[in-house]
């Protein structure tokens, strides 16, 4: 059984003020990537604006299947409420596009890339610039959301090669 073509994933690195995204086709090219910012202010407005801005990628790039950092409070509990709120508008945008959402831990994500779960994000840039060609100078936000789509990709890779080695 081979491994289906993914066509275009979509990574998306959520945040309130600032919601990375990086759109790859086929696991080797970067068609688009960004950071979708908001300004301080009400709730309501921010999260509406970031799912318009995320519904204009999904129209402009159709993924097949979209990856997510999963949620990391550490001790910042303000800022984990307002990550977790703008995760729940993408992922339910997400759901009524019909396409399927993976999830990874963000160390999960460091470790796939370079081997190293504790990787910084200025090795991380590296190591996109390096597999994805990417500009070095793209900001944090597209860099992790391009990081959790090639994530991703390697982790269903990899699944499939152990379901054909069974």
């Amino acid at each position: 059984m081979a491994l289906a073509r993914l066509g275009t994933l979509l990574g998306i690195d959520p945040g309130l003020a600032a919601t990375g995204y990086g759109v790859i086709e086929d696991g080797d090219r970067v068609v688009s990537c960004g950071t979708i910012r908001t300004r301080p202010g009400p709730t309501g407005p921010r999260l509406a604006a970031i799912a318009s801005a995320l519904e204009a990628i999904i129209a402009a790039h159709p993924p097949s299947e979209a990856s997510m950092e999963e949620l990391f409070a550490g001790r910042n509990t303000s800022s984990a409420l307002a990550v977790a709120q703008a995760r729940g508008v993408l992922l339910l945008l997400l759901e009524r596009a019909q396409i399927p959402v993976y999830e990874y831990k963000p160390a999960q994500v460091k470790a796939i890339l370079t081997g190293y779960g504790d990787a910084g994000k200025p090795q991380m840039a590296r190591m996109l610039a390096a597999q994805l060609h990417v500009d070095e100078a793209v900001d944090d936000h597209a860099v992790d959301a391009l990081a959790i789509a090639l994530c991703h990709l390697r982790s269903r890779r990899q699944r499939h090669q152990q379901e054909r080695t069974r």
